[in-house]
């Protein structure tokens, strides 16, 4: 039993010291790495001069800058010939196809006799409207004439009437007073008493001359009364034929006023069908010529030619087929010289892009060189997607013409929002805000930290562009936080195959 304790103690003691010794080693290897960590520690950088790019890259399908589904206003047509097949060249306005035109010229000479038969009987009807107008002007105005003649008579004949009523009026009134003067005298006067027998000489004298001066004064009265009756007939004559010539002159007035309301009708409707004429010549012949150019057009066009220089995609007849008409290709063609990209941008980024907008294309089948091209199109609409957010076609141009691409092949594209070129740059980790929001910087100057105040400009994933007085790329600037070697080179490393590809001549890349 002694001796089992013993080997037991033993056994406790042994372990307790290799315990402590592996704690001291964990310890060692502790402070060691320690030690390393902070011999590690950067906290200067240098200032960089290089190109910031703030791209959008997307991933497309090369498709011809210039594709033409083409067809023919034609219908219900024959296909005579079919010159060329699916792959071949073809130069612009060079005759891809040709279709039956006979029943089409056929149709096109019926529209013409047509045509000529309507000028004709169109070009009468005009010219009668128009011989009617005349003759109803003619006797319009005639007609007028005459009733402003005979109104103008009656007027005079109504004027002389009036004058001889006011002539009369006068004559009957001045012996009226006439008659009225003799009556006066007649009763002032004393009928004289004949004497007798008796009665001398002189006084049947006196009577006599007495008997004379009052028969005289009754002669002047019936003589007044006559001339006084003979001027009341003649004042009545006179205002009959003045009710006569007002009732004539009326009667000419109203015959002038009607012959005015004919006339004007008269022309008026006259006029009216000469329009009328006129219009539905002018209808009829738009109409017909409209038919002839419709005709003429679909002829034509039965003559297919390439629309553009290209290769052709597609041919959709053959030599018999009947071909019916527009909404129905007869072949397809595709310039094969001018390339774009077509893809896709999510709702996310797609307000971020505009037309006109530069970019550089990668086809990874021919390699990576770099091809310029624009924004072409952006589509305003959103297309169907299956990810769950909308998707908006654009379509980038390349600048030059390039043979070696191919439809279909993928490309790769960066469409630059913001690019600024060879300037000055620190990773953001070295610009502090102060708390009046300036920026600053910190460089390395004999061993010393001095602030420097700085301009940013645009801002890259790592980088960011900056302006100071007395700093280039020379210069080192501390970091506001100490980095490690392996984290400032891997965030540099990123920076750079993020920003731009090349240096600060070349153009933007991001892909």
């Amino acid at each position: 039993m002694k001796r089992k304790v013993i080997i037991g103690i033993l056994c406790l003691v042994i372990i307790g010291v290799i315990g402590s010794i592996g704690v001291r080693i964990y310890q060692g290897k502790k402070r060691a790495q320690e030690r390393t960590e902070e011999a590690q520690k950067v906290e200067t950088v240098q200032v960089k001069r290089q190109n910031l790019v703030d791209a959008i890259s997307v991933t497309g399908t090369i498709e011809s800058a210039n594709a033409k589904d083409v067809s023919a206003s034609a219908k219900d047509v024959k296909v005579l010939e079919v010159r060329y097949k699916v792959g071949d060249y073809v130069e612009k306005g060079e005759v891809v196809a040709v279709l039956d035109t006979a029943n089409l010229e056929l149709a096109l000479t019926e529209a013409k006799n047509r045509q000529a038969l309507s000028e004709y009987t169109e070009n009468k009807s005009i010219q009668t409207a128009s011989e009617q107008y005349e003759e109803a002007v003619t006797d319009g105005t005639d007609t007028y004439n005459k009733a402003v003649k005979s109104e103008g008579e009656a007027k005079e004949e109504l004027q002389k009437a009036d004058g001889e009523v006011s002539d009369a009026a006068e004559r009957l009134k001045r012996r009226e007073e006439r008659l009225s003067e003799a009556r006066e005298a007649l009763r002032e006067a004393v009928q004289p008493t004949e004497p007798n027998e008796e009665a001398s000489e002189e006084e049947k004298k006196a009577y006599e001359e007495a008997l004379l001066a009052y028969q005289e004064l009754q002669r002047a009265v019936e003589e007044a009364q006559a001339s006084y009756t003979e001027a009341h007939q003649e004042y009545n004559a006179a205002a009959e034929a003045s009710e006569k010539a007002l009732d004539a002159y009326e009667t000419a007035s109203e015959a002038l006023e009607e012959a005015q309301k004919n006339n004007d009708r008269n022309i008026s409707d006259a006029q009216d069908k000469l329009e009328q004429a006129q219009t539905e010549h002018t209808y009829s012949n738009d109409s017909s010529q409209q038919t002839i150019e419709n005709y003429q057009e679909q002829i034509d066009s039965c003559t297919v030619t390439a629309p553009i220089s290209g290769v052709i995609t597609a041919m959709n007849v053959d030599v018999g087929d009947t071909y019916m008409g527009e909404g129905n290709a007869l072949f397809s063609i595709a310039d094969k010289e001018h390339f774009l990209v077509s893809a896709s941008v999510d709702e996310y980024e797609i307000s971020k892009i505009a037309k006109e907008m530069t970019a550089a294309v990668i086809v990874e089948a021919l390699g990576d060189t770099e091809m310029e091209a624009k924004v072409s199109f952006v589509s305003p609409t959103a297309a169907s997607s299956n990810t769950g957010s909308s998707e908006y076609k654009i379509e980038i141009a390349l600048d030059k013409a390039n043979t070696d691409l191919r439809i279909g092949m993928t490309a790769k594209a960066s469409i630059v929002r913001d690019a600024v070129y060879d300037v000055l740059t620190v990773p953001y980790d070295c610009v502090d805000t102060k708390e009046d929001g300036s920026k600053v910087i910190y460089k390395e100057q004999d061993g010393e930290r001095v602030e420097v105040p700085v301009v940013v400009g645009m801002e890259s994933d790592y980088y960011v562009e900056i302006a100071a007085e007395g700093i280039d790329e020379n210069t080192q600037v501390y970091y506001t936080t100490p980095m490690t070697n392996n984290a400032a080179n891997t965030n540099e490393m990123r920076s750079i195959e993020g920003g731009a590809f090349g240096g600060p001549d070349r153009g933007p890349r991001g892909f």
